[in-house]
């Protein structure tokens, strides 16, 4: 589907609220560890100068939403301790605990959606789902007692950097200043937080000048410093100093050259993530010694070696992605020893598909992600015997022929992505075997022939939240059978995400999806053979935010109930032979970010919506 930033916003706002209702409550910054503090209860109040620190604090933030609400002089609100997100000694008073950040992305990493999103997430402007930062107050020195800061996700992108202030705070155990837009250096003065566990400096502007400052951390169990800019320099060897670590993560940080034979040292490690730089592949026999690692990314390095056959025995392995790092060649089959692992991304590299005999040993997977990394052979019928999976992703590989039935035995799997091969299934009956299914892509394959409509797609998967068909030379849906009761009170109600474009289609298609238009959010019939709307469909639009039916052969003008869409961002109608319509049904709109209208017969005053994209 196209879309735009704008579009990308919404999308995470909709994501926002699809994991409240996962969670069953609000998505926010209360960790786990904020609410035992919160709920213990407080028998002394808090400090006046750390009142007015905080409070100064809260003079340098655009509180947009209001969440500091509790935050105050008046006299119900002297007692700094109950205010939300900060956490005081029930002994001294005194303020250990500021936490203003958001644990979204965390729970969104469980929930192991990272790989459909995070690449669109870290381009949005987040200060609209958090504080806008105008400047950190220095009077926050004052909070001498802190162990705990968290600001992340607050919006200082007015070019502030670190304030050197904050290697003051030298009771710090936790350090979050994650997604805040900070640049220049990260301030040496950090070399004084000697007690701090956990430092998180990921997705900043930040510059590595000087880092010889770290080994000081001695007591770090936890560094990201994603996306910090290492100019094309090696990996500090002094990185392999902090042996006490269990998470590292180094992520886009522009490294070059070999990964230090220091890394041997970091032997209690568990999180090991390196990933999109421009690693070279010598030395990695180093990373043998990390027997206690769980979770290992290596993805976007490297360049046509094979994948090394130690990792077969870093068999504590829950998690390995080695995704785009244009490895060649088989996959070791010591890899069958790894029977713990749950996630496993390989996708996007030059690999054989012989030798995949080992594969069923790893039951306990629930992600197999082996997307563009083979060419010409045929889907393995073992697969289906992973009956753990979640997520299955084999897009764009190259396989031809059927699409094994024993992939009805894969009754847990939420998400399948096949689109992009050369597929000729023979049938689709497994299809409503898989009733957990929530998104379903088969775009790039011909199912002229076995795409049954309404039994085979809808009706039978109840859970069904996105499907995407494009370029499957889909015929139009048989009229009769839309129309039967069983078609009508059977159909699925979570529906959101639909794109078919690129097909065979006509205006028929809107009678198969006016049973879904109250729960569809964004909608693709692109590149069909429309012709005119449909008032059934387009009775219930209120639920749009993104429709696209441009190429298409739409005539006469556009019905008035098109402004019905009220939660419409983005509209396209481009490319059609629509020669007009009323004004004022675009005036409705009131969320109207983008509209295409180009290429139509337009002309006097509706022709200058056109102009708005």
């Amino acid at each position: 589907m196209k879309g735009d930033g704008r579009c990308l916003k919404l999308f995470l706002a909709l994501l926002i609220l699809f994991l409240q209702n996962v969670k069953g409550g609000e998505v926010g910054h209360n960790h786990s560890q904020s609410h035992s503090l919160k709920d213990a209860k407080v028998t002394v109040r808090c400090i006046e100068r750390e009142r007015q620190a905080l409070l100064a604090f809260k003079r340098g933030l655009v509180d947009r939403f209001n969440q500091l609400s509790t935050w105050g002089s008046e006299a119900e609100k002297q007692d700094c301790c109950r205010w939300e997100g900060v956490y005081c000694s029930n002994q001294t008073g005194h303020v250990i605990q500021l936490d203003l950040g958001y644990s979204f992305l965390d729970e969104m990493f469980q929930l192991d959606v990272r790989y459909s999103f995070l690449d669109e997430m870290i381009q949005l402007d987040y200060h609209g789902y958090a504080f806008q930062g105008k400047m950190i107050s220095p009077k926050l020195i004052e909070l001498q007692h802190l162990q705990y800061l968290d600001l992340s996700l607050i919006n200082f992108n007015d070019g502030s950097q670190i304030p050197d202030f904050i290697g003051s705070l030298t009771n710090l155990r936790y350090l979050n200043l994650s997604f805040c837009y900070f640049i220049g250096p990260i301030p040496s003065s950090f070399r004084n937080l000697t007690q701090l566990q956990h430092l998180d400096l990921a997705y900043n502007w930040l510059q590595a000048e000087n880092l010889n400052w770290l080994p000081a951390l001695s007591s770090l169990t936890y560094l990201d410093l994603t996306q910090i800019d290492f100019n094309g320099s090696r990996i500090p060897d002094f990185i392999g100093s902090l042996t006490n670590l269990r998470n590292l993560s180094l992520n886009s940080c522009n490294f070059s050259g070999p990964i230090p034979s220091s890394f041997e040292n970091l032997t209690q490690l568990q999180n090991l993530d390196l990933s999109y730089n421009q690693l070279q592949p010598e030395n990695l026999n180093c990373l043998s010694a990390l027997s206690s690692l769980t979770d290992l990314d290596l993805s976007g390095n490297f360049n046509g070696s094979q994948i090394p056959d130690f990792i077969g025995s870093l068999t504590n392995l829950r998690n390995l992605r080695l995704r785009s790092c244009h490895f060649i060649g088989p996959i070791p089959s010591s890899f069958g020893n790894l029977t713990q692992l749950q996630n496993l991304d390989l996708s996007y590299n030059q690999l054989q598909p012989e030798n995949l005999n080992w594969l069923p040993a790893l039951s306990s997977l629930t992600v197999l992600g082996l997307s563009g990394s083979f060419d010409g052979s045929q889907i393995p019928d073992f697969i289906g015997s992973l009956t753990n999976l979640r997520n299955l992703r084999l897009r764009s590989c190259h396989f031809i022929g059927p699409i094994p039935t024993s992939f009805g035995n894969l009754t847990q799997l939420q998400n399948l992505d096949l689109s992009n091969n050369h597929l000729q299934p023979e049938n689709l009956n497994w299809l409503p075997a898989l009733s957990s299914l929530m998104d379903l892509d088969l775009s790039g394959n011909n199912l002229s022939t076995v795409f049954d409509w309404p039994e085979a797609v809808l009706n039978k998967l109840p859970k069904l939240v996105k499907l995407t068909l494009v370029n499957c030379s889909l015929p139009p849906p048989p009229t009769p059978i839309l129309s039967t009761t069983l078609y009508k009170t059977n159909s699925s109600t979570s529906l959101a995400y639909v794109d078919l474009s690129n097909n065979h289609l006509t205006s028929s298609i809107f009678l198969w999806l006016s049973n879904y238009n109250t729960s569809l959010v964004a909608l693709d019939l692109s590149n069909n053979n429309l012709a005119s709307f449909n008032p059934d469909f387009t009775r219930n639009m209120s639920s749009f935010a993104y429709l696209d039916l441009s190429i298409n052969n739409l005539t006469g003008f556009i019905p008035d109930f098109i402004g019905n869409m009220s939660s419409v961002v983005s509209l396209d109608l481009s490319d059609n032979q629509i020669e007009g319509a009323n004004p004022n049904s675009f005036a409705r709109l009131c969320n109207l970010q983008s509209l295409s209208l180009q290429r139509n017969h337009l002309s006097g005053q509706l022709s200058k919506f056109g102009k708005n994209t």
